[in-house]
């Protein structure tokens, strides 16, 4: 028979639990973590690392689902690739959301290589960046879906401000991608929508050698500043994809919101959770008809 005390015991256990919520992992001077890498790798799905201002020399890699980087300051919070590969690469993990950096200084040979580089990635965002100076601005490569860039100024990259490689189903919207050799490279690519960005003197706006990607989005293309007020605004590429809807002005660039699971949990945190309530209050009334009947 179990008795009362064991009871007792199992009761106080139940009662001391507490559901885990995300957390936040603050990251600069004086901080728990000193480099952006360390609290990645010390994070767990949900958690948002939050990273104040400086300059942050790191390549970081991003191998955990459903985390969040975030900056302070997009202009006074840096993370210089030192020229040596990709400053960020998202590597086969989904729901990853990057945002508030100004990234630089990308490297390497590989043809993925890149500010960012999302690779065999899904549902990730980046958004609300500066990306300056580096081989190529943002990489979408290798089977990578669903991700999203918005509300970011790609200038001055050595080959592309944006590389989609073998990708689809991503959107890139609300950019200034300005000053880059090519503004975005479309290799192999399908199924992504390109729309509300703004093209401007790069050396080659666009190409897209399959033709099989959206230039606009049934009503509002994109603005190309050497369209001189073309009705389509045809991308070269052997697949002559076009903008149908090219836009006559420049966009003004929107902040993208970003809203990450530590947010939630935190406006969650006066709510009971329902599932581990409902636990309790069964183990309660279990433990409690237990007792009566010990009692008789």
């Amino acid at each position: 028979m179990i008795s009362r005390k064991t009871l007792l015991i199992v009761l106080v256990i139940l009662s001391g639990i507490e559901v885990t919520n995300a957390a936040t992992l603050n990251v600069g001077d004086g901080q728990t973590y000193t480099t952006i890498q360390s609290a990645i790798d010390a994070s767990n799905t949900g958690d948002e690392i939050s990273v104040g201002e400086g300059t942050y020399s790191e390549n970081l890699v991003i191998k955990k689902n459903d985390i969040s980087i975030t900056g302070k300051n997009k202009e006074k919070t840096v993370i210089d690739g030192k020229k040596i590969g990709s400053v960020i690469k998202i590597d086969q993990a989904n729901n990853v959301k990057i945002s508030g950096f100004t990234i630089q200084n990308s490297g390497g040979s590989g043809k993925e290589d890149a500010g960012i580089t999302i690779y065999s990635a899904k549902s990730s965002m980046v958004s609300n960046m500066i990306f300056l100076n580096n081989i190529a601005g943002i990489s979408i490569y290798s089977g990578s879906s669903d991700n999203i860039i918005s509300g970011n100024d790609i200038r001055s990259s050595a080959n592309n401000g944006i590389f989609i490689f073998s990708s689809t189903g991503n959107k890139i919207y609300n950019n200034n991608i300005q000053g880059n050799k090519f503004g975005i490279y479309a290799d192999s690519a399908r199924q992504n929508n390109i729309y509300s960005n703004n093209f401007m003197e790069n050396k080659n706006q666009a190409f897209d050698n399959s033709g099989l990607n959206s230039w606009d989005d049934g009503k509002s293309g994109n603005y190309w500043s050497d369209s001189k007020g073309s009705t389509v605004y045809t991308i070269p590429g052997e697949g002559k994809a076009k903008d149908n809807y090219p836009l006559s002005g420049a966009v003004t660039l929107k902040s993208e919101t970003v809203s990450t699971s530590a947010d939630t949990a935190q406006k969650d945190t006066s709510k009971p959770s329902p599932g581990f309530a409902g636990v309790v209050v069964l183990a309660l009334f279990i433990i409690a008809g237990i007792l009566r009947n010990r009692k008789k």
